[in-house]
């Protein structure tokens, strides 16, 4: 068991780069979420679950979650299937941490408990965020805005609609390019794109009632910050990246 609990952390130091760390208070966090789920799972005699059962469990969790599917834990991926696409909106580290855990020497012999799907999904909760970041990262650049200087709600509004393109094309910087400089092209390619406007738009909205409604709150979970004016739309890029993580994560 110490040496499968030490692929996990050497999994999720590569994954995350030096001094990638989970708190204990986090992965408790996400073990109690994971709890119901684990105990209706079927268990070896160790009390551990398989590996295709790991994939069901993170599956479930991130569908229940948010929107994402994280590639390499589809319910109806073949237990062999190997090849991974070279778009995949979190590059190349999901696939080669996911791989390195499903595929640990000691997983035929022991399997995985509890707190192995909870590192597992701690793991990639961060990768998300840090796809997330570069890819909102990429969008401030391309629209010549510091990162360190306020939006206006218009201004998060060209922001978040860029990034929603980027995040549905995935890879395809020729096809972005086209959509971003014909609205017609991107409403006729992505029919539902109105659809998420909207969505976003609610999104936006929904930050901007819990500063203005519920302003201790806010500033707890820190969609707002100490002097902020609520009734000044301001929005910087952790605002940014918290409504893009109401989406996308």
């Amino acid at each position: 068991a110490e040496a499968l609990q030490g692929e996990l952390g050497e999994a999720m130091g590569d994954a995350l780069g030096c001094g990638g760390q989970v708190s204990d208070e986090h992965l408790a966090a996400i073990e109690q979420e994971l709890r119901p789920m684990f105990r209706t799972l079927p268990k070896t005699s160790g009390g551990r679950i398989e590996k295709r059962s790991l994939r069901y469990l993170v599956h479930r969790y991130f569908s229940r979650q948010s929107s994402l599917h994280i590639r390499g834990f589809e319910p109806n991926r073949p237990t062999n299937a190997s090849g991974w696409g070279d778009t995949d909106i979190l590059s190349q580290r999901v696939p080669a941490f996911v791989e390195s855990v499903l595929q640990s020497k000691h997983k035929l012999s022991l399997g995985f408990d509890l707190r192995d799907a909870a590192v597992m999904v701690a793991t990639l909760k961060q990768l998300i965020f840090d796809s997330q970041s570069a890819v909102l990262e990429e969008v401030y650049e391309t629209q010549l805005r510091p990162t360190d200087q306020s939006l206006t709600q218009e201004d998060l509004g060209q922001v978040l609609e860029t990034y929603m393109v980027l995040w549905m094309m995935g890879g395809d910087a020729e096809g972005i390019d086209s959509l971003l400089e014909d609205r017609k092209l991107l409403e006729d390619t992505l029919p539902q794109w109105q659809t998420v406007v909207d969505f976003v738009k609610g999104e936006v909205r929904a930050l901007e009632f819990k500063r203005r409604q519920a302003p201790l709150a806010a500033l707890t979970d820190a969609s707002s910050r100490p002097g902020h004016n609520a009734m000044n739309s301001q929005y910087s890029f952790e605002d940014a990246h918290r409504v893009v993580g109401s989406i996308t994560g």
